[in-house]
């Protein structure tokens, strides 16, 4: 049973699940319109100016945290922005949707061997048990239910980049437990939002005059404010919350639900069909969910 002070934590993580699915099918949307590193650097540039009026008197308060700490949280804003989510966008230039959310499912794996390996934290038997029946749900739904099809993939340098881009984002999940405690969540997303913009713009500048530069329009314009506001403010703001309080690796359950809620995008926008293997997937991914939200969180230790 879920603990009543975790309520609001996996409420949290539920809601940062559907907005990111939604990350996903627009970058599968318009992979070959928007250039990848720029949509990094104006998804978190438009975030950094969302989050600054929420952000900036604590920012102040705590520039001597932040000041004492900015290797940290420079090495953090490396791996969640260019490396984490710059990536992600390059991905899909190679490889195809069904094997992005294929290779997605590699991040759950990475946080818990690399919370093992820097925090000695590892999960039970059921947790264990739960993160195998999810994995296969998602599977289920990747594969229309047809196992045969798994086998016949076939992957590419979209999928090593994105296995890449997944160790990143595991890693940064992972060492956010160092964070000082002072130093607030809208402080956190502000100066990760901001150092990741900086040290994303030399890698924009190069990919505007050697592959593609950002086009506008008004498509493109609302696109970068969804992504600014509603992924990199609210999204990433309610995961970094949800990551200290339940710790990384409960909290890696959120890219099972992130794949269904993909899925169901896909069905509602995309007019796909509801086919019986989205049922069982969905009882999967649900049960394994559960099973994983067994063991005490970070807030309870």
């Amino acid at each position: 049973m879920i603990p009543r002070s975790n309520t609001t934590s996996y409420l949290m993580l539920v809601i940062a699940a559907l907005i990111f699915a939604s990350n996903h099918v627009i970058g599968r949307h318009l992979n070959d319109v928007l250039p990848p590193f720029g949509t990094a650097f104006w998804r978190f540039a438009i975030g950094a100016m969302v989050t600054l009026p929420f952000a900036w008197p604590a920012f102040v308060k705590s520039w001597d945290h932040i000041r004492s700490n900015f290797w940290f949280f420079l090495f953090l804003s490396l791996l969640f922005v260019p490396l984490g989510n710059g990536l992600i966008y390059l991905s899909y230039q190679w490889t195809t949707a069904t094997n992005g959310g294929v290779v997605t499912t590699v991040q759950p794996a990475a946080t818990v061997l690399l919370s093992a390996l820097i925090f000695g934290e590892l999960i039970n038997k059921k947790q264990g048990a739960g993160l195998i029946i999810a994995t296969i749900g998602v599977f289920v739904i990747l594969t229309r239910g047809n196992i045969e099809s798994l086998l016949q993939l076939k992957f590419n340098n979209g999928d090593l980049t994105l296995i890449l881009a997944m160790f990143a984002a595991a890693l940064y999940n992972v060492l956010l437990r160092k964070v000082p405690q002072e130093i607030t969540i809208p402080v956190l997303l502000f100066t990760v939002q901001v150092l990741g913009t900086l040290v994303s713009f030399p890698i924009y500048i190069a990919e505007t005059y050697f592959f593609r530069p950002m086009p506008i329009n008004g498509e493109i314009i609302f696109t970068l404010l969804w992504i600014g506001i509603a992924v990199t403010s609210l999204a990433v703001g309610l995961n970094n919350a949800v990551v200290r309080n339940l710790g990384a690796n409960k909290a890696s359950i959120s890219n099972y639900l992130r794949a269904l809620f993909t899925a169901l995008l896909a069905i509602l926008l995309i007019g796909e069909v509801f086919e019986a293997y989205h049922g069982i997937a969905f009882i999967l991914v649900i049960s394994g969910i559960w099973l994983l939200s067994m063991g005490k969180s970070i807030s309870e230790n």
